[in-house]
């Protein structure tokens, strides 16, 4: 965001096939998430209602505070793919997020990420951060403001361990 701006990234294959998920805490489908799905796509922006809203937030804290932080303390995403050793620390704290969750991540394929060998998935990471997917994606932004963000969402993903 830009103030009261969106800004969203061009058109490519990934934002194509993957819609932005939008949808309501309970879960329910209203009028209000129909309308607000409508808007986005009339706008060209590829958007889905989500009905396990809370999943998805959760299953994407999991994968983005691992990555997020890594790329923060690497020095961007090329210096991190270029330290494998980190990316497998990374990988390890991707998977205790996800083992972590009370619910099964989603989108399901996310559960790839504890299921695949280790080498196989830190080749790929390796690989997406050296991409320009990874290049224009924001993951190299070195501000305050994301570094607390990623902080913010780590206490958060903490917070259901600790209430059991």
């Amino acid at each position: 965001m830009d103030g009261d701006v969106i800004r969203y990234r061009r058109s490519s294959f990934i934002t194509r096939r993957v819609a932005m998920p939008i949808g309501e805490p309970d879960g329910r489908t209203t009028p209000r998430l129909e309308r607000i799905v409508e808007t986005f796509r009339t706008a060209g922006i590829n958007a889905k209602a989500e009905r396990q809203m809370d999943a998805w937030l959760r299953t994407h804290a999991a994968f983005e505070v691992p990555l997020g932080q890594a790329v923060h303390a690497a020095g961007g995403p090329v210096a991190l793919a270029d330290d494998p050793d980190a990316v497998r620390g990374m990988l390890h704290l991707m998977r205790q997020n996800l083992a972590a969750m009370e619910t099964p991540p989603v989108p399901r394929a996310f559960a790839a990420l504890r299921a695949l060998p280790q080498g196989l998935l830190v080749a790929v990471l390796r690989r997406f951060l050296k991409s320009p997917t990874a290049a224009h994606s924001g993951l190299d932004d070195p501000s305050p403001a994301m570094a607390a963000e990623l902080e913010q969402l780590t206490e958060q993903l903490r917070a259901p361990a600790r209430a059991r």
